[in-house]
C-alpha cells in the first residue's frame, strides 16, 4: 500500500508575492489536500519594511496565521542578536528545528527549538530535521550561538529516527542548493526529500514565469552514495515569496519514493489575495507606506547598483560618505578618518528623480549597525586585501569615502592612499586611524574584530543615508576617482 505526502514550502515572505496572495493559495491547497504539510524555510526577518520597521511583534503575528507545520532557521533571524531572536520564537505556535547549532552559550535560547519533529499523517510517521548555515557566524550577528557542518548532524539525526522506525524523513534545509545537494549524495541515505533556502535558487520545469535564472529541475534529485539506487529530492523555490513550493511524494510501505508530482506555484496577480488578511495588514500598510513614502531628496541620474559590482560607483560614494559624515559629527577626532562597505550590502537602484524614504530602505534594508572605532594601518591594508582576493569580487568589491584604493585584479595587490591635509599619502601599517564599517564588517574580518579599540555607535545605515541624501539633495552624480580596479 502506497502513502501520498503533500509539502508545501515557504522561502521568505512579505515579498513580492504578497502575504495575503500566499496565504489564499496555501488556503486553497489545504482545502483539497488537508494533510499536506506546510514547512517554512527561514529568512522571515530581514529585506522588507515590515521588518525594518515593525519587527518581530507582526511577524510572529501574520506567520501564526499559516498552519505551519515546521520552522527552520535562516541567518537573517540572527541579525538582530539573541535578543532580538528569542521573543520571536517564543510567540511562535509551531515547531522550530535546528539541529546543527549550540547554544550553549546562549541559554536564553535554550528549550525554544528542537532537531527534529515527528508527525503523522494517515497513521505513517514522517519525521522532519531542521538545518541552518554555518555561514551565519559571518552573515549576522549570532554572538555566542555555535554552527555546526549540517552533514553530519543530518546523517547522525536521520541514523537516530529510521533506528525509531520512522522510514519517511524529510530535512528542512537553511544551507543553500549546492549543500542541499552534496548532503544528499553524502548523508541522503536515510533521507527521502530535502526542502531548501537561503540560495535563493528556483528549481523550475521550462521557462520561469518571473524570468528569472533556473538552477534546475524540480526537484532535482542525488543519489546516496552509502545506498545505490535510493534518490533524494531537493527542491527549493526561488525568494521572497514569489513562488509557493509545491511536491506530492508517493512512498510505498517500506518508505522508499515510488512517483512524485511537482511544480512551485508562481504567485503572481492571477492567485488573489485572501481578504481577511488584506484587512488585517490594512492598518499597518498604511503605517508603513506613511513612512517609506515620504520624499527625502532628489538626483539627477539613475544611481546604478551594477557599477558598484565593478569599481566606484554613485550609490556606494554617497553611502560611505553618509557614514563618515555621520561619524564625523558624532565622534570628532583629529585621526585622519575613513570608511568602506562591501557592494553585497548595496541592494538595488535608486532611479533618476524623487528619493523616498522607501527606495533608501530598499537600497540598506538589512537595518544594520554602523561602528566607528579606531586601529592601525596595516589592520585595515589586511582587511581589504581579503576582501579583493575573495572569488566573489563582484560582490565584496570595495566601496570607499577617506580614501583612495587600488585594486590590481590579476596580482590580487592593493594600493592604499589616505589625504593628510591637501596630499595623498601610503596608509601608514603603525598609524592608528578612526574607521568606519558596519558592525557586519568589522565582525567578519578577523584583523578588525581582534584590534578594534574605542568603538562607537554612528547609527543605523538607512537613516544615516537618509539623513545625508537630504543633507547633500539635490545630487548631481560625480565619480571622484577613489577606487581604480586595474584589470
Amino acid at each position: 500500500m502506497t502513502h501520498f505526502v503533500w509539502i508545501l514550502c515557504i522561502i521568505m515572505i512579505f515579498m513580492q508575492g504578497g502575504f495575503a496572495r500566499l496565504f489564499y493559495e496555501i488556503k486553497h491547497i489545504l482545502d483539497s489536500k488537508p494533510d499536506a504539510m506546510l514547512l517554512n524555510a527561514g529568512d522571515d526577518f530581514q529585506g522588507t519594511y515590515w521588518f525594518t520597521l515593525l519587527k518581530d511583534k507582526v511577524m510572529s503575528k501574520f506567520i501564526n496565521m499559516l498552519p505551519n507545520d515546521a520552522h527552520t532557521l535562516g541567518n537573517h533571524e540572527f541579525d538582530d542578536g539573541v535578543a532580538g531572536l528569542v521573543p520571536y520564537l517564543e510567540a511562535l505556535r509551531d515547531p522550530v528545528l535546528v539541529a546543527n547549532i549550540d547554544t550553549s552559550l546562549e541559554p536564553t535560547l535554550n528549550g525554544l527549538y528542537k532537531p527534529h519533529v515527528v508527525l503523522e499523517r494517515k497513521g505513517r510517521k514522517i519525521a522532519i530535521i531542521g538545518v541552518t548555515t554555518p555561514d551565519t557566524k559571518m552573515l549576522s550577528n549570532p554572538e555566542g550561538v555555535r554552527f555546526l557542518d549540517p552533514a553530519p548532524i543530518v546523517k547522525k539525526e536521520a541514523q537516530l529516527l529510521t533506528d525509531q522506525g520512522v522510514d519517511i524523513i524529510i530535512v528542512l534545509s537553511h544551507c543553500g542548493l549546492y549543500v542541499d545537494k552534496a548532503m544528499a549524495k553524502t548523508v541522503g541515505e536515510n533521507v527521502d526529500i530535502i526542502v531548501g533556502g537561503h540560495t535563493h535558487s528556483l528549481l523550475w520545469n521550462g521557462t520561469a514565469p518571473s524570468h528569472e535564472v533556473v538552477a534546475g529541475t524540480y526537484p532535482e534529485y542525488e543519489e546516496a552514495d552509502n545506498k545505490p539506487g535510493h534518490k533524494v529530492l531537493v527542491v527549493t523555490a526561488s525568494a521572497f515569496s514569489k513562488y509557493l513550493g509545491y511536491i506530492g511524494v508517493d512512498f510505498d510501505g517500506n518508505g522508499d519514493i515510488v512517483s512524485f508530482e511537482a511544480q512551485p506555484v508562481f504567485l503572481n496577480r492571477s492567485i488573489p489575495e485572501d481578504p481577511e488578511i488584506k484587512e488585517a495588514l490594512k492598518p499597518y500598510m498604511e503605517k508603513i507606506n506613511e513612512i517609506v513614502k515620504e520624499v527625502v531628496g532628489n538626483t539627477s541620474e539613475d544611481l546604478s547598483l551594477n557599477a558598484c559590482s565593478y569599481g566606484e560607483c554613485a550609490l556606494g560614494d554617497i553611502i560611505v560618505d553618509s557614514f563618515l559624515d555621520k561619524a564625523k559629527q558624532k565622534n570628532p577626532t583629529n585621526s585622519t578618518s575613513f570608511s568602506y562597505i562591501m557592494k553585497k550590502m548595496i541592494r538595488t537602484d535608486i532611479k533618476k528623480g524623487d528619493i523616498t524614504t522607501g527606495d533608501i530602505m530598499n537600497v540598506q534594508p538589512f537595518a544594520s549597525v554602523i561602528w566607528s572605532y579606531k586601529i592601525q594601518g596595516k589592520y585595515v591594508k589586511e582587511a581589504l586585501e581579503e576582501s579583493t582576493r575573495r572569488s566573489d569580487l563582484q560582490a565584496s568589491m570595495p566601496q570607499v569615502a577617506g580614501l583612495k584604493l587600488t585594486i590590481n585584479t590579476t596580482s590580487k595587490e592593493i594600493t592604499v592612499l589616505v589625504k593628510k591635509g591637501d596630499e595623498w599619502i601610503p596608509l601608514e601599517d603603525d598609524e592608528e586611524y578612526q574607521f568606519t564599517t558596519p558592525k557586519y564588517i568589522k565582525q567578519q574580518f578577523e584583523p578588525l574584530n581582534a584590534n578594534a579599540k574605542d568603538i562607537s555607535l554612528v547609527g543605523i545605515d538607512f537613516e544615516i543615508v537618509k539623513d545625508y541624501v537630504k543633507k547633500i539633495t539635490p545630487i548631481n552624480p560625480l565619480l571622484d576617482g577613489r577606487l581604480t580596479v586595474i584589470s
